[in-house]
């Protein structure tokens, strides 16, 4: 008697579970299956109301998907930064040479003076360090046939006279390293004047740099 008690109850209990889970999802179905046992139950309206509670809740999540993307519309779009002196196309860049012809047309008394140290232009192409490239450039004087002709000149190169580092500051001075070589980077004043000019003055055409400073400190010292 016991062992069909208790099997009488796991059925009434799968019954149980069974139209319970037909309520939620077919309710039509588990009155049908209902009756089949001598019993129509009553209509409960399950299925509507979970299928309203999920209703809420993705209205809910729309509105908070809705209010994150007004807000992301709203705020101005990052810009891509990039590095200092960093280029992703190619760019026209300005070396300064000392030009004998522009030096020979001031009184004798005003040569060998700075305004004589004129533009030649060179198209360098993406670069992490543009600065860097075009002084590595300058001092390297790879001068066109053209632009001898013109006279410009400069003792660069020197094989041991190298760019080390390269550093700006916040208020826009820049400072360069370069190695010291001695009776190259030392020496009569006029040429110290030339020599440290042609490499600021190409220096200063980039944005962001309103002063530049060598080290170590003794060089281009008269």
């Amino acid at each position: 008697m016991k062992k069909i008690f208790w099997t009488t109850i796991f059925w009434f209990l799968i019954i149980f579970l069974f139209r319970s889970y037909m309520r939620l999802f077919n309710t039509s179905l588990g009155l049908h299956i209902g009756s089949r046992f001598g019993k129509v139950p009553q209509q409960i309206c399950l299925t509507n109301t979970i299928t309203t509670w999920f209703t809420e809740q993705l209205d809910n999540i729309k509105t908070q998907l809705d209010l994150i993307n007004q807000k992301l519309q709203s705020e101005p779009s990052a810009p891509v930064e990039l590095l200092p002196f960093e280029t992703t196309a190619p760019t026209k860049v300005a070396l300064y040479y000392f030009n004998q012809v522009a030096d020979n047309k001031l009184a004798p008394e005003q040569q060998i003076n700075i305004d004589s140290i004129l533009p030649v232009y060179r198209i360098f192409p993406a670069s992490k360090n543009l600065l860097v490239d075009a002084i590595n450039e300058l001092i390297s004087w790879k001068l066109t046939a053209n632009e001898r002709l013109q006279w410009y000149m400069t003792e660069f190169p020197n094989a041991k006279f190298e760019l080390l580092s390269s550093e700006l500051a916040g208020d826009a001075t820049l400072t360069l390293e370069f190695t010291d070589v001695p009776g190259f980077t030392d020496g009569w004043s006029a040429r110290m004047l030339i020599l440290a000019n042609v490499i600021k003055k190409t220096a200063l055409q980039f944005p962001g740099v309103k002063k530049v400073v060598f080290l170590p400190e003794t060089l281009f010292q008269p």
